[in-house]
This record gives C-alpha cells, sequence and structure tokens, in this order.
C-alpha cells in the first residue's frame, strides 16, 4: 500500500483464514494456494451464491512507519475469477474459464502516536545533612511514531512550570527543594513543562531513552524520608 501523497510505501499480505496461517494465492504464482470455493447449482435459473472474507495483515510495525492512509486497489484485471464445470462431480481446480471480477481497495490509516514510560523511581539516597548538590538520575522511554514531532514536559507536585519541585516526607514539616534538568550536574539545563524548557525530538518508531537529573542543593533538614511525584507530558 501506498500513501496519499509520500512515497513510502507499507507492505501487507492477505490471507484466507482469520488466524493469519493460510496466504491468499493465484493459480498463476506457483507455490501459492487459491482461494476454491465450491458452489452446487441446481436445475433451473435460480441464482447460486456465495461469499468469503478476505483477511489482510500489515507486515510492519505501524509505529515505523510514516503516519498517513495507505491504499491498495485491485482492479478487474488483478481481482478476478476463473471457473471450472462438473457435470457429476466437484472439480478439482478452477480451470480457465474467466468468472466474475471483483475490483476492491484495501486501505488502512496509521495515526500519530507515542508511547511513554518510566525506568522506575528516581532514588538519592541516604544523605547526611551538611551535603550539598546531591544528585540522581533515572530514564523516560518514549516511543513515537516515524518522523513525528514530539516534546516531553516534566511537572512537579507543585505544578512548578520550571522544574523545580520540593520533597515532602510524612513526618515532618519540612520541604526540600529539588530541581528537574536534561543534563546531569547542578547546572544543568533546566527541565520543566513549558516551551522554552522542554525535550523536543523527531520519533522513529523505535523506543529512545531520555535521561532525567534531579540535583538538591541541601539536606539540612529534618530527618525523614522525602519523596514527590512528578508528571510526565508528552505532546505530539
Amino acid at each position: 500500500m501506498s500513501p496519499i501523497g509520500i512515497n513510502a510505501p507499507i507492505s501487507y499480505q492477505l490471507y484466507q483464514n482469520a488466524n493469519y496461517s493460510l496466504i491468499w494465492g493465484s493459480q498463476y504464482i506457483s507455490d501459492t494456494s487459491p482461494v476454491m470455493i465450491k458452489l452446487n447449482i441446481g436445475q433451473g435459473s435460480t441464482p447460486t451464491t456465495g461469499s468469503v472474507t478476505v483477511y489482510a495483515q500489515l507486515s510492519l510495525n505501524p509505529s515505523t512507519v510514516i503516519p498517513a492512509t495507505y491504499i491498495d486497489t485491485y482492479t478487474s484485471l488483478t481481482a478476478s475469477s476463473t471457473l471450472n464445470i462438473g457435470l457429476l462431480s466437484t472439480p478439482n481446480s478452477c480451470g480457465s474459464i474467466i468468472g466474475p471480477t471483483f475490483p476492491f481497495t484495501v486501505t488502512t490509516t496509521v495515526n500519530k502516536q507515542c508511547i511513554v514510560s518510566a525506568s522506575g523511581d528516581i532514588h538519592l539516597g541516604n544523605v547526611k545533612s551538611q551535603t550539598t548538590n546531591t544528585t540522581a538520575n533515572g530514564n523516560i522511554s518514549v516511543t513515537c511514531t516515524n518522523t513525528t514531532p514530539f516534546s516531553i514536559g516534566l511537572l512537579p507536585s507543585n505544578n512548578n512550570l520550571q522544574g523545580a519541585g520540593f520533597l515532602q516526607s510524612p513526618t515532618t514539616t519540612d520541604q526540600i527543594p529539588y530541581q528537574l534538568s536534561s543534563t546531569p550536574g547542578p547546572n544543568g539545563i533546566i527541565w520543566g513543562n513549558n516551551l522554552v524548557n522542554l525535550v523536543s525530538d523527531i520519533g522513529s518508531g523505535i523506543a529512545k531513552l531520555y535521561p532525567v537529573y534531579v540535583t538538591v542543593p541541601s539536606a539540612n533538614y529534618q530527618p525523614g524520608n522525602y519523596s514527590d511525584t512528578v508528571t510526565v507530558n508528552v505532546s505530539y
């Protein structure tokens, strides 16, 4: 199938069955199995009808192709039938008499999409109160369809658009400031949730990891277990 206005076809296969194990072939192509429909036609002029379902399956992961509507057209030259008549028994082949044609189209639409996941929580570990600029990092995995532009935003629970959040503990009233960044160190590039501090890229259909860095300037606070929840926003 080829998309409209884009020279990047997508491959697919037609099948005879719902579990996609028997390829829909042609008697004119070796090593393939054509579909055979056997009809018992009685005397008189009453029409005899039958039907068969065509199953199609994409051969590639849709996320690796360019989002678009893809179309393949079968004409009367490429979608036709042949007939074989048996008077006393059912023929074993379809014969060579040209029968009805059945033009049709195969279409699929690949939509833009992104899938995001985190490698897990980011742990700063056990820190002494006199420690400064404690850092740790984790990874965000993003898979976006091929050629799809996207941006990743990080939003602490206090909704600070500059990626500046607070770690909180259920046992103290202290709030420990921290900063999210896309590069390591206290002076790393701020990673927030507005246009000037997003991380942007273009999808390839393959998962890509984006490191997230956390810096806590000071640990001079009451002892306790501190944490915060960061929301990952992917726009495309």
